[in-house]
């Protein structure tokens, strides 16, 4: 057979939008996938084609080109699974079956089979026919087993119209909505283990994430989040060039330490920390801010306290990781590559681990505020003095 190889790409609830948001999150998911390509500094003479259901990426001289990007494309927001197949014509049943045979009989490994046959469009044949038929002459010809229940090897078969596909490796991906379908978002990254897995779940739902640092302890504790973020960036973000706004809190950490109760000290910070945020987002034109705190973590995560964190926000607060355990988040950073180094990270602000009232009391937070007296000009200028950070900038050199 000449090499006609390509890789299915599939798509989960796009599927199931109506026809005008199907389309436009199709074509959002193709450009990442083009951008993940340009990333990948792949031929330029490939294509992508769509059909309902199905994204096909077109022009590779062999299976190993093919398996070569694999990787790379499975990372993009919105893809379930992909393949790399052999893509061929064929005129009748038997001309489809003896391509099916010439292609799977080599392959098998083990002592079992099983054919998976998928089928669109109008024939004078079944998808069971097929299975049954390519089935029998592999039988026939290696005296392998047919199992449908445990095989050792599975041979699928996918046919649209008169086009058929043949592969034996589905490789998932992340699922969810391509990046771009859902508007900007404001991340808070701190760099630990949680905020590079919320940022994740939240381009996963179709976000352009932008990230908020704010500099605490200095340039060392700037240069290990910054690869933090370049290392969840570089391999899951495709769409767009993400950034980094650093703002230099370091000059109001000593106002917040000499005129608030330590056990106060951590939620008037987070509220300062909304506020900014807020503003930065308004900025930056982003829809909502995001965190990665989950209920009942740590003490100034409790519901009443996140009530009234959130209040100093102006926007939206979204927290992907709400619901989750600890060993959760953990698994989920170990899988996007981030808790190796996130693990590594220091606890560079000490004020985080100061001995916090889990039931503060708003009345007493706004006392604490007007002491400190930050007013919403003061903000403005940390704003405007922060350092803005292409994240991908170093791809490029």
């Amino acid at each position: 057979m000449n090499s006609n190889w390509v890789i299915i790409v599939r798509y989960g609830e796009i599927g199931i939008k109506g026809e005008r948001t199907r389309n436009r999150m199709e074509n959002l998911l193709i450009r990442n996938i083009i951008d993940v390509l340009k990333r990948s500094r792949c031929r330029l003479d490939l294509k992508i084609n769509k059909s309902r259901g199905r994204i096909y990426i077109t022009g590779f001289k062999s299976e190993e080109e093919s398996v070569e990007y694999l990787n790379n494309i499975s990372h993009v927001m919105g893809i379930v699974s992909l393949s790399p197949a052999f893509m061929t014509n064929f005129n009748t049943l038997e001309d489809l079956c003896n391509k099916a045979f010439e292609f799977f009989v080599d392959r098998i490994r083990g002592n079992s089979f099983a054919i998976r046959v998928r089928r669109i469009g109008s024939h004078d044949f079944t998808s069971i026919d097929v299975a049954r038929l390519v089935g029998e002459k592999i039988v026939k010809k290696t005296n392998l087993r047919v199992d449908l229940t445990y095989p050792d090897y599975t041979a699928c078969i996918e046919i649209r119209n008169n086009i058929v596909y043949f592969y034996d490796k589905i490789v998932n991906g992340p699922g969810g909505l391509p990046i771009g379908s859902e508007g900007r978002v404001l991340v808070l990254f701190s760099g630990g283990i949680d905020s590079p897995v919320a940022t994740w779940f939240i381009m996963r739902r179709g976000c352009e994430a932008d990230l908020l640092l704010f500099n605490i302890a200095g340039s060392k504790q700037v240069e290990m989040v910054k690869k933090i973020a370049y290392v969840l960036m570089s391999n899951w973000c495709f769409g767009y060039r993400p950034k980094m706004y650093i703002i230099d809190l370091k000059p109001l950490i000593a106002r917040l330490l000499s005129s608030i109760p330590e056990n106060y000290i951590v939620i008037v910070m987070r509220r300062l920390m909304m506020r900014i945020a807020s503003k930065l987002a308004d900025k930056i034109n982003a829809k909502a801010v995001v965190t990665g705190e989950n209920l009942g973590q740590v003490a100034s995560q409790t519901l009443d306290n996140l009530v009234i964190i959130d209040s100093a926000s102006t926007k939206t607060v979204l927290r992907p990781l709400i619901g989750f355990d600890k060993n959760d988040i953990i698994e989920y950073a170990k899988m996007i590559g981030t808790y190796e180094y996130s693990s590594k990270l220091p606890e560079y602000c000490l004020i985080g681990t100061r001995r916090v009232n889990p039931h503060a009391i708003l009345e007493r937070v706004l006392e604490y505020e007007s002491r400190i007296n930050i007013s919403d000009r003061d903000v403005e200028e940390l704003i405007d003095k922060a350092e803005v950070y292409d994240i991908l900038e170093s791809e490029n050199m």
